[in-house]
């Protein structure tokens, strides 16, 4: 059965999904009775999907977005064209004053300090930081987003219930002020103030209300250096980054002229990602340039370079939790046949 993309499915999907995850979650068709040998393994990040050009197209435009700007659908999803003006998100019913920040914390990261839960996923970049959190079947969100991007958002959660207007129950959240909705009894979301220049949302799944509120009394900001310390072992942590990506390359052929990626992923599987699907892309597009231009000796370098990612090292150990190096070995078995991938671009999350 070929998958369907749902408001729900994307809501779900973890935190920035982040390249691989998402990509493999969204952008393409499933492998039409193809068995997976894991399904007796436990779960794996995301599943084994062909690209399809029209699905890659999609992909490459959701790949940056993080997953709070998907969740029901986001500030540039169409209201219906009879729908009621959203309650002003600048009118202060709506939109509490900020309580009074703490004096000296850096509004950089917010991380929770509860006991039973372990931080699964992070990612950060430039406008936005994410980290998902879980607890058995339960799950925390947290994102941190520029406060430019508010207002649309709590907008949208004030539709929620279209063509009801919820203008959000206020709640706490890390000790300042922050406005509630739900998703249902069990899945709640709150956006809160904007300091510094960014304002936080939290998305609990899996709990009664009362739970997560008492979650939301229990998070803390940080600053990058405080994040780093909550980490576990397995997380790359700033400072190791080089080391790391050093140590992914040491098998891999890259292209010439090839830069590293300038990659801030604290998840080892998002960084090793980043970092193969950075010299894939590469020589795919000289693949491309070479076939293209008659230049067979750069293609068979190209193809060649490629076929020896079954035996990179990161992509044997992402393989046995998640799928993105299926995805790249699939497009390496394509230059192998001397054809250009169908919408690798977008299979990779390419720039």
């Amino acid at each position: 059965m070929n998958p369907r993309l749902t408001d729900q499915a994307v809501s779900e999907l973890p935190l920035a999904a982040a390249r691989a995850e998402l990509l493999e979650e969204i952008m393409s068709v499933s492998a039409a009775g193809r068995p997976t040998e894991h399904d007796d393994e436990g779960p794996r990040r995301g599943r084994r999907w062909v690209a399809t050009i029209a699905a890659a197209a999609a992909a490459a435009a959701l790949v940056a977005v993080p997953s709070y700007l998907l969740a029901r659908g986001g500030s540039d999803a169409p209201a219906p064209a009879d729908a009621p003006a959203p309650a002003d998100a600048s009118d202060p019913t709506a939109t509490p004053e900020p309580s009074t920040a703490v004096p000296g914390v850096v509004h950089e990261w917010l991380v929770l300090d509860a006991p039973g839960w372990q931080l699964t996923y992070s990612s950060g970049a430039d406008g936005w930081h994410e980290v998902q959190y879980e607890n058995g079947s339960q799950r925390l969100d947290v994102s941190v987003v520029g406060a430019e991007l508010r207002a649309d958002y709590v907008a949208d959660r004030q539709r929620l219930d279209y063509p009801e207007v919820d203008p959000g129950t206020p709640v706490q959240l890390a000790g300042a002020d922050a406005l509630m909705w739900p998703y249902s009894a069990d899945d709640h979301t709150a956006i809160g103030v904007a300091a510094q220049g960014v304002y936080p949302e939290v998305r609990g799944a899996g709990m009664a209300r009362a739970a997560y509120l008492d979650l939301l009394t229990q998070l803390r900001w940080t600053d990058q250096a405080g994040f780093e310390a909550s980490l576990p072992e397995s997380s790359v942590t700033g400072a190791e980054r080089g080391d790391v990506v050093e140590q992914m390359l040491s098998d891999v052929p890259v292209p010439p002229d090839w830069e590293k990626p300038d990659s801030t992923e604290t998840d080892r599987y998002q960084l090793g990602a980043a970092v193969a699907g950075s010299v894939a892309c590469q020589w795919i597009a000289e693949f491309e340039r070479a076939t293209r231009s008659g230049d067979q000796a750069a293609a068979s370098q190209a193809s060649d370079a490629m076929a020896t990612s079954r035996d990179w090292a990161i992509l044997r150990e992402m393989d046995a939790t998640g799928d993105y190096p299926e995805v790249l070995w699939e497009l390496a078995d394509e230059l192998a046949a001397g054809r250009v991938p169908e919408g690798w671009q977008g299979a990779l999350g390419c720039a």
